[in-house]
Protein backbone atom coordinates (compact mmCIF):
# COMPACT_ATOMS: atom_id res chain seq x y z
CA UNK A 1 0.00 0.00 0.00
CA UNK A 2 1.35 3.44 -0.74
CA UNK A 3 0.51 6.43 1.20
CA UNK A 4 0.38 9.70 -0.73
CA UNK A 5 1.16 13.37 0.32
CA UNK A 6 -2.05 14.11 0.87
CA UNK A 7 -3.19 11.06 3.10
CA UNK A 8 -0.55 11.64 5.47
CA UNK A 9 -1.52 15.08 5.98
CA UNK A 10 -5.44 14.26 5.94
CA UNK A 11 -4.39 11.58 8.31
CA UNK A 12 -2.43 13.84 10.80
CA UNK A 13 -5.36 16.72 10.57
CA UNK A 14 -7.75 13.94 11.68
CA UNK A 15 -6.06 12.84 14.38
CA UNK A 16 -5.43 16.39 15.55
CA UNK A 17 -8.91 17.28 15.52
CA UNK A 18 -10.19 14.29 17.31
CA UNK A 19 -7.28 15.13 19.97
CA UNK A 20 -8.61 18.74 20.20
CA UNK A 21 -11.70 17.42 20.52
CA UNK A 22 -10.51 15.08 23.61
CA UNK A 23 -9.77 18.48 24.85
CA UNK A 24 -13.23 19.54 25.43
CA UNK A 25 -14.45 16.70 27.56
CA UNK A 26 -16.31 17.24 30.94
CA UNK A 27 -12.87 15.54 32.73
CA UNK A 28 -10.87 17.77 31.01
CA UNK A 29 -12.46 20.50 31.68
CA UNK A 30 -12.86 19.83 35.26
CA UNK A 31 -9.53 19.24 35.50
CA UNK A 32 -8.23 22.58 33.78
CA UNK A 33 -10.97 24.42 36.10
CA UNK A 34 -9.04 22.72 39.33
CA UNK A 35 -5.46 23.86 37.97
CA UNK A 36 -7.13 27.44 37.57
CA UNK A 37 -8.60 27.48 41.45
CA UNK A 38 -5.89 26.17 42.89
CA UNK A 39 -5.79 28.16 46.28
CA UNK A 40 -1.82 27.37 47.20
CA UNK A 41 -1.18 29.64 43.99
CA UNK A 42 -1.54 33.56 43.30
CA UNK A 43 -3.93 34.89 40.43
CA UNK A 44 -0.89 36.11 38.78
CA UNK A 45 1.45 33.39 38.97
CA UNK A 46 -1.44 31.36 37.20
CA UNK A 47 -1.54 33.96 34.96
CA UNK A 48 1.87 34.05 33.99
CA UNK A 49 2.18 30.41 34.05
CA UNK A 50 -0.14 30.73 30.92
CA UNK A 51 1.29 33.52 29.25
CA UNK A 52 4.73 31.63 29.18
CA UNK A 53 3.02 28.51 27.62
CA UNK A 54 1.69 30.82 25.05
CA UNK A 55 5.01 32.31 24.52
CA UNK A 56 6.67 29.13 23.81
CA UNK A 57 4.06 27.46 21.96
CA UNK A 58 4.34 30.68 19.16
CA UNK A 59 8.53 30.99 19.33
CA UNK A 60 10.78 29.15 16.57
CA UNK A 61 11.83 26.71 18.50
CA UNK A 62 9.99 23.62 17.05
CA UNK A 63 10.50 20.07 18.48
CA UNK A 64 11.22 21.66 21.94
CA UNK A 65 8.77 23.50 22.79
CA UNK A 66 7.25 21.15 25.28
CA UNK A 67 11.11 20.59 26.80
CA UNK A 68 11.26 24.00 27.19
CA UNK A 69 7.79 24.54 28.90
CA UNK A 70 8.70 22.02 31.17
CA UNK A 71 12.37 23.53 31.71
CA UNK A 72 11.41 27.18 32.56
CA UNK A 73 7.89 26.19 34.71
CA UNK A 74 10.21 24.14 36.80
CA UNK A 75 13.01 26.74 37.05
CA UNK A 76 10.59 29.77 37.64
CA UNK A 77 8.26 27.47 39.89
CA UNK A 78 5.20 27.51 38.05
CA UNK A 79 2.11 26.05 37.68
CA UNK A 80 3.29 23.32 35.76
CA UNK A 81 0.03 22.01 34.26
CA UNK A 82 -1.10 25.20 32.80
CA UNK A 83 2.38 26.03 31.20
CA UNK A 84 2.01 22.33 29.29
CA UNK A 85 -1.66 22.95 28.17
CA UNK A 86 -0.68 26.29 26.77
CA UNK A 87 2.27 25.41 25.13
CA UNK A 88 0.20 23.12 23.01
CA UNK A 89 -2.12 25.96 20.54
CA UNK A 90 0.54 25.28 18.15
CA UNK A 91 -1.12 22.04 16.89
CA UNK A 92 -1.25 20.91 13.27
CA UNK A 93 -4.45 22.76 12.32
CA UNK A 94 -3.81 25.71 13.33
CA UNK A 95 -0.27 25.72 13.04
CA UNK A 96 -0.13 27.56 9.39
CA UNK A 97 -2.40 30.64 10.89
CA UNK A 98 0.56 30.97 13.04
CA UNK A 99 3.28 30.73 10.13
CA UNK A 100 1.05 33.08 8.71
CA UNK A 101 0.31 35.60 10.96
CA UNK A 102 4.26 35.33 12.47
CA UNK A 103 5.06 36.20 8.23
CA UNK A 104 2.59 39.28 8.13
CA UNK A 105 3.93 40.69 11.71
CA UNK A 106 7.33 40.35 10.83
CA UNK A 107 6.67 42.17 7.59
CA UNK A 108 6.24 45.31 9.92
CA UNK A 109 9.84 45.07 11.10
CA UNK A 110 11.43 44.61 7.44
CA UNK A 111 12.31 47.66 5.41
CA UNK A 112 11.25 45.89 2.55
CA UNK A 113 8.69 43.10 3.53
CA UNK A 114 7.49 40.02 1.27
CA UNK A 115 4.09 38.39 0.75
CA UNK A 116 2.81 35.24 0.48
CA UNK A 117 2.43 36.53 -3.81
CA UNK A 118 6.09 36.96 -4.29
CA UNK A 119 7.50 34.31 -2.12
CA UNK A 120 10.51 32.74 -3.81
CA UNK A 121 12.91 30.28 -3.03
CA UNK A 122 15.71 32.54 -4.01
CA UNK A 123 15.08 35.05 -1.28
CA UNK A 124 14.79 32.59 1.67
CA UNK A 125 16.78 34.10 4.05
CA UNK A 126 15.10 37.53 3.73
CA UNK A 127 11.42 35.65 4.09
CA UNK A 128 13.28 33.78 6.81
CA UNK A 129 14.35 36.70 8.29
CA UNK A 130 10.98 38.09 8.21
CA UNK A 131 9.35 35.15 9.73
CA UNK A 132 11.34 34.99 12.82
CA UNK A 133 11.12 38.54 13.33
CA UNK A 134 7.41 37.98 13.18
CA UNK A 135 7.05 34.97 15.40
CA UNK A 136 9.12 36.75 17.85
CA UNK A 137 6.51 39.52 18.11
CA UNK A 138 3.42 37.36 17.57
CA UNK A 139 4.40 35.62 20.73
CA UNK A 140 5.32 38.47 22.68
CA UNK A 141 2.22 40.30 21.92
CA UNK A 142 0.16 36.15 22.28
CA UNK A 143 1.90 35.74 25.71
CA UNK A 144 0.57 39.66 27.10
CA UNK A 145 -2.28 38.92 25.63
CA UNK A 146 -2.75 35.81 27.44
CA UNK A 147 -1.77 36.89 30.99
CA UNK A 148 -4.42 39.48 30.64
CA UNK A 149 -7.26 37.77 29.73
CA UNK A 150 -5.79 35.09 32.49
CA UNK A 151 -5.49 37.69 35.31
CA UNK A 152 -8.96 39.59 34.20
CA UNK A 153 -10.62 35.92 34.01
CA UNK A 154 -9.24 34.43 37.35
CA UNK A 155 -10.06 37.94 39.47
CA UNK A 156 -13.70 37.91 37.78
CA UNK A 157 -14.36 34.11 38.72
CA UNK A 158 -13.27 34.96 41.99
CA UNK A 159 -15.69 38.02 42.84
CA UNK A 160 -18.09 36.09 41.34
CA UNK A 161 -17.75 33.73 43.64
CA UNK A 162 -17.34 36.09 46.82
CA UNK A 163 -20.84 37.56 45.69
CA UNK A 164 -22.26 34.47 45.57
CA UNK A 165 -20.93 33.28 49.06
CA UNK A 166 -22.42 36.65 50.44
CA UNK A 167 -25.84 35.93 48.83
CA UNK A 168 -25.51 32.92 50.62
CA UNK A 169 -24.99 34.60 54.23
CA UNK A 170 -27.95 37.07 53.52
CA UNK A 171 -29.95 33.80 52.70
CA UNK A 172 -28.72 32.27 55.42
CA UNK A 173 -29.48 35.00 58.08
Amino acid sequence: MRLTFRAIISSAYAKSFRLLGGLFTKKTFRKIIRLLYDPGQSDELKAFSAALGMFLAIMPIWGFQTMAAISLAVMFRLNKPLVFMFSHVSFAPVFPFIILMSFKAGGYWMAKPSTIVNFNLAHLGDHLQQYLYGSITLAIVSGVATWLLTFATLKIIKALKQYRAALRLKKAL
